[in-house]
């Protein structure tokens, strides 16, 4: 589960990760996502690379967790870069700014990286949350390491 942010010193605190409304919203967000991507840019204007979108939908996960699971050999601890791949792959600070620039450099947008963005949008709205980073954490079980 997620910790709470520390309150601002002025102002309401902010909400949980778990929070009804906050799922609510990543869950609207993906439902338009979805809507741009597969009505309106599939069936509307019919220029949509289904493939291509699908393997960005997917994109989180795979370059995330091949990685990781080829590192750790059958074992049950995550290698120490682990959540850092994964919190890479799962943030929107860094799915965005990727659509944004490669959009402006090929001066259209790249619609196929929205996907990227719904598989994001999704996790929130589902409860899956960004990774802990610590190197003595068994993530793979929820266990912390005893050994140095």
């Amino acid at each position: 589960m997620s910790e709470d942010a520390k309150p601002p010193k002025a102002g309401p605190g902010f909400l949980r990760l778990n929070s009804t409304i906050y799922r609510l919203e990543m869950l609207l967000v993906t439902v338009a996502i979805i809507l741009i991507l597969f009505y309106w840019r599939l069936f509307l204007v019919r220029d949509l690379n289904v493939y291509l979108t699908i393997f960005w939908i997917l994109w989180p996960d795979l370059g995330s967790f091949i990685p990781i699971g080829l590192a750790t050999r059958g074992g049950r601890i995550w290698p120490s870069w682990g959540s850092s791949l994964y919190n890479f792959l799962h943030t929107l600070l860094v799915a965005v700014p990727i659509l944004a620039v490669w959009s402006f450099i090929a001066g259209v947008v790249q619609w196929p990286l929205l996907g990227w963005i719904g598989h994001i949008t999704m996790d929130r709205a589902a409860g899956y949350y960004l990774r802990a980073s610590s190197s003595r954490s068994n993530l793979a079980i929820g266990q912390r390491s005893t050994g140095p």
